[in-house]
């Protein structure tokens, strides 16, 4: 693209995963992507065409839209005529960048790269890059869950949205990015309690690089006419959010002041701060772009027509809807859900508690069936 001093192909939002891709994974017999790719295949209508697995030729997935065929390689899969247009790759750190490799030069009709595998060598990952790069192949991840559209009703490699994507990938005008691949899931089930729907949800992954980064984003979602904002999910490590500009509103959460402490990487390998990209220095570079002077919470909504930056992703939704406010625009459909406790159990110890801390206990009555079921064929047996 022209604002790019590289290439990227995604012009729009609308563009990231759609009805159109058709999808190879890599290692589709492996533990994670055997429990995970059947229900991306049925959430997004069958579109993968095959998966690989060296040694594991003639051998299938079964899926309810039918058995996905598995191929020593890709061209194997090629030769058998099959057609893609996106790769996702479950393959073990060593194997990522030949997996990768393997797909460009095999496939002159790549467009797309997914990468789930986490702790990339950062030579892999600069190698990867410049493949893609002179290839015109969009590289995403890695570490990451993939891209899902709720509009389009597809998945693109991982788990966004669990195992039942159409309980919280549900339609509104929300574009959601984040570094955490379970987060982006979180957000969007939070987000409904408000009465907001998603577009598009780009895991963007937290390896020490991140390959489709928050610029990217923005871009395509200036031009992607069914979103009207954006949720921006950002921990430590990097200048990916550093000078950032789109020409609409952002709720974005930066989380991880604790780990400017730590001297290795914890949790995701990206989530170490260098020198001036720690959680503080993030959460500066959001409340200068919004031009507010603190942190959105509910005592202190703090928030601008450009957006509001939040520390705790439970307040996601309703500076989200703040901000929403201040360009008279409505949640999407009415608030489905709450964030408030639900106990099963409880005990106040006789004691007469505060409103606030006397939680009540709301019966679960399918959990409570299903014991008093078991407890029963306990005693009969």
């Amino acid at each position: 693209m022209g604002e790019f001093p590289y290439y990227v192909g995604i012009n729009s939002l609308e563009e990231l995963a759609t009805k159109d891709d058709r999808v190879v994974v890599l290692n589709i017999l492996g533990k994670e992507s055997s429990g995970v790719t059947p229900i991306s295949n049925d959430y997004s209508g069958g579109n993968i065409v095959f998966g690989t697995g060296p040694g594991k030729s003639g051998k299938s997935l079964t899926t309810k839209n039918g058995k996905i065929p598995v191929y020593n390689s890709i061209k194997e899969g090629m030769a058998a005529g099959h057609k893609f247009n996106t790769v996702v790759v479950y393959l073990p750190p060593s194997g990522v960048k030949d997996g990768i490799a393997e797909a460009v030069r095999d496939n002159p009709d790549l467009k797309k790269a997914i990468i789930l595998t986490e702790k990339v060598a950062v030579k892999d990952s600069r190698i990867m890059r410049a493949i893609c790069q002179m290839n015109g192949v969009d590289l995403f991840g890695g570490n990451c869950l993939g891209l899902a559209d709720s509009w389009n009703h597809v998945r693109l490699g991982g788990a966004l949205g669990g195992n039942a994507p159409e309980e919280s990938l549900i339609k509104g005008s929300i574009a959601l990015f984040s570094n955490s691949g379970n987060f982006t899931t979180t957000i969007a089930v939070y987000l409904a309690t408000a009465g907001w729907g998603t577009t598009t949800s780009v895991s963007s992954g937290k390896d020490v690089y991140i390959q489709y980064g928050p610029k990217e984003f923005l871009y395509a979602l200036d031009r992607d006419d069914r979103s009207q904002a954006a949720v921006m999910y950002s921990e430590p490590g990097g200048y990916y959010e550093k000078d950032i500009k789109t020409d609409k509103p952002i709720v974005a959460c930066v989380v991880g002041r604790w780990k400017a402490k730590l001297s290795k990487a914890c949790g995701h390998a990206g989530s170490l701060a260098g020198s001036g990209d720690d959680a503080l220095a993030k959460e500066k570079w959001f409340m200068e772009y919004f031009g507010v002077d603190g942190i959105y919470t509910p005592e202190n909504p703090v928030a601008s027509k450009k957006g509001a930056l939040v520390t705790n992703i439970a307040y996601i939704p309703e500076a989200l809807t703040a901000v929403m406010k201040l360009h008279g625009k409505d949640p999407d459909f009415a608030p489905q859900g709450s964030l408030s406790l639900k106990s099963w159990f409880g005990n106040n110890q006789g004691l007469n508690l505060p409103k606030d801390l006397d939680t009540p206990v709301v019966e679960q009555s399918a959990l409570i069936h299903f014991l008093d079921d078991v407890f029963k064929k306990h005693d009969n047996e």
